[in-house]
């Protein structure tokens, strides 16, 4: 299993508020040992003594706050239908298991749905797995919700899911495997912080925010995704992506798509089937400090405006380093763009007098193509690095602005650069 990388940041605490959390973690009453019966409601905390097995509809029914059920050890099963532990607005609750037996919850549509109005809940050390809809499920539960340390495994659709409003919640140290839909989805929810989870092996997207904004993801690892790795889509907006990881997913690392105003910070997003970074539509984002070598493009811009693209490493593609498409007033510094299979920045349309991008002290080394190639105007290049490429250092398109400062050496074309004065 899977456990927290780091411990939650004090600003996080504050988020939530010191007084909730902490009641959240006040010892529960004394849990009793006692036979169950499938659908069974539950208003004390209660350890399971025996499997529950082919429940026709719920499994079990927490209808208490401050309670604990312990599955200790055993099965709760379904036919396909209803939900394994159901929780309709109670607060304070845990559901775990102690015993080092995995004792899962299967079979259902949800294996474990906290719903509207639950807070200050905790879902953890469970194996939910083989159910249709979703394994976890948060459905309008707002309120520092815990869901950590879970396997989650092999559901028929989605394996944890987040949304109808549900906020301020955490997700953390899940593993979640073999889900035939996104791994972990969330949608039309603000404010939760998604940290340290492992995803793998999903039929669809590694991790999905759609129509959510103010999310965290922090340290999560996605891999072999038949879709993206991570999507930000559908006006999520002012979201924290940082320190996470990808590789091998079946399209790109990262795709934000009609959202705006993320910051998208020192992140390793590699083996990508597409580009490591993809924005579509995406305006006022900070890209800053990521390491997309190895994928089929490194970071890729369409239709995208006002970004800072700042600090990273996009070397050893078999595309661009970095390309930008019908984007303008973007700020391209201080990255790297070595070995590329095509060019190092590719820059194409035209920008309005003002409202051209900005390449600024970026270094383009070794690569196929050119080390930077701008066609149309008005854009601005200045103090850039291009060596050893294979084309020209810099070539831009006759209307663009020399910011001066550029330098070439050691590139195919003997002229080292046009559009621009290059220096050794």
């Amino acid at each position: 299993m899977i456990g927290l990388s780091r411990t939650l940041s004090s600003g996080w605490f504050a988020a939530v508020g010191a007084t909730a959390l902490l009641g959240a973690l006040a010892p529960a009453p004394a849990a009793h040992a006692a036979p169950l019966s499938c659908g069974q409601t539950v208003t004390t905390s209660v350890v399971l003594t025996a499997d529950l097995l082919n429940c026709p509809g719920d499994g079990l029914v927490v209808a208490g706050s401050g309670i604990t059920v312990d599955l200790n050890g055993h099965t709760i099963d379904g036919i396909g239908l209803g939900v394994g532990i159901r929780n309709d607005g109670f607060d304070n609750t845990t559901i775990t298991n102690s015993a080092s037996n995995p004792g899962p919850i299967q079979d259902f549509d949800y294996g474990v749905r906290l719903n509207p109005g639950a807070s200050g809940n905790v879902v953890e050390e469970l194996t939910v797995q083989l159910n249709e809809l979703a394994g976890v499920e948060l459905n309008g539960a707002v309120g520092n919700n815990r869901v950590r340390n879970n396997l989650i495994d092999r559901q028929s659709q989605r394996g944890i899911t987040v949304l109808g409003g549900s906020s301020g919640n955490v997700i953390a140290g899940n593993t979640i495997t073999g889900n035939q839909g996104e791994g972990l989805f969330v949608q039309n929810s603000a404010d939760n912080r998604l940290e340290g989870n492992q995803v793998a092996n999903s039929g669809d997207a590694g991790l999905v925010l759609e129509g959510s904004s103010g999310n965290t993801l922090l340290s999560n690892t996605v891999g072999n995704s038949s879709d993206g790795a991570f999507l930000v889509r559908l006006g999520s907006n002012d979201n924290l992506i940082q320190g996470n990881s990808s590789t091998q997913n079946a399209d790109a690392g990262l795709i934000v798509s009609g959202s705006n105003g993320n910051r998208v910070l020192n992140n390793t997003l590699q083996g990508s089937g597409d580009s490591g970074i993809f924005l579509q539509s995406a305006n006022g984002s900070t890209i800053t400090g990521n390491d997309v070598r190895l994928n089929t493009g490194g970071i890729e811009l369409s239709d995208s405006d006002n970004n800072l693209i700042r600090s990273n490493i996009a070397n050893d593609t078999t595309g661009d380093g970095i390309s930008l498409e019908l984007s303008v007033n973007n700020r391209l510094e201080l990255n790297q763009v070595n070995s590329n299979n095509s060019r190092g920045i590719y820059v194409a349309g035209d920008a309005a007098a003002g409202s051209g991008n900005r390449l600024v002290d970026n270094t383009a080394n070794a690569n196929n193509g050119d080390g930077i190639h701008v066609s149309k105007a008005v854009h601005t290049l200045q103090g850039n690095t291009t060596r050893n490429n294979g084309g020209w250092g810099v070539f831009a398109d006759p209307g663009n602005v020399d910011g001066g400062g550029n330098r070439a050496s050691g590139n195919g074309q003997a002229a080292q650069c046009a559009g621009v004065v290059c220096a050794p």
